[in-house]
């Protein structure tokens, strides 16, 4: 876990990266080349789903579908460049980001694209791991597991229902509502470190040093925020 003054340097980051923001965004990231464009159905087994997004909703969720679909869609029409980008590397990762590589584009006409990115996994496949990195998100995981899900958010909210709770949860949050909904018999063990951050459960909880207990304490759920909200909920 990261000390208190560490995750205070990700707030005063946070605070300069939305400078920026209020003016254009930088699109970059590695190997562009190796991506494609647009809606895809993936074929081929998928262990990991990585996604980067910007501005707008992401759903992950069973469908009964044989390949993992992703999707996306926006309240404009989506030229080449204002297209998600998705590849699958070597290590069966599947790879999603916002829009075309290099490009710049103003906040103004990301909040007008509001875009929604859906991606439906085959049902009852499970994932290795899940990570998001979203920035004016509002990220919904509906019943998908996965061993490990690993979140950053900044102004965003996360919500996920777990009927089987991954073996461990890690998020760093800068303005973000988490909302895990869990069965009344989940075992979890959360240490949470922050700044202005508040935690309601649901469920009973207990206190190991500066650690919630619920249940037999299982699955590992370690959260680092900056004016966040953790709620536990029953599903």
């Amino acid at each position: 876990m990261k000390t208190t003054r560490t995750i205070l340097a990700v707030a005063i980051a946070t605070l300069m990266v939305s400078c920026r923001y209020n003016g254009n965004v930088e699109f970059g990231y590695q190997h562009p080349d190796r991506y494609s464009v647009g809606d895809a159905t993936i074929e081929q087994p998928i262990s990991d789903i990585s996604v980067d997004w910007f501005s707008g909703d992401i759903d992950i969720l069973y469908s009964d579908n044989p390949g993992v679909c992703i999707c996306e869609k926006a309240d404009t029409t989506l030229n080449d460049t204002l297209s998600m980008r998705h590849y699958v590397d070597e290590d069966g990762t599947l790879n999603i980001q916002f829009c075309k590589n290099g490009i710049t584009l103003s906040t103004k006409k990301l909040k007008k694209l509001k875009k929604r990115l859906v991606i439906e996994v085959p049902r009852g496949r499970g994932l290795d791991e899940i990570e998001i990195d979203g920035v004016n998100t509002n990220v919904t995981i509906d019943s998908v597991l996965s061993r490990e899900m690993n979140v950053d958010g900044v102004n965003a909210t996360f919500k996920a229902f777990y009927p089987t709770l991954p073996e461990e949860i890690n998020i760093d949050a800068v303005n973000t509502t988490l909302n895990l909904h869990v069965p009344p018999t989940a075992g979890m063990t959360i240490e949470l470190e922050g700044v202005n951050t508040e935690f309601r459960s649901e469920l009973p909880t207990g206190k190991c040093g500066n650690k919630t207990i619920l249940g037999d304490g299982k699955c590992e759920v370690n959260i680092d925020a900056v004016n966040g909200n953790l709620n536990i909920k029953t599903l």
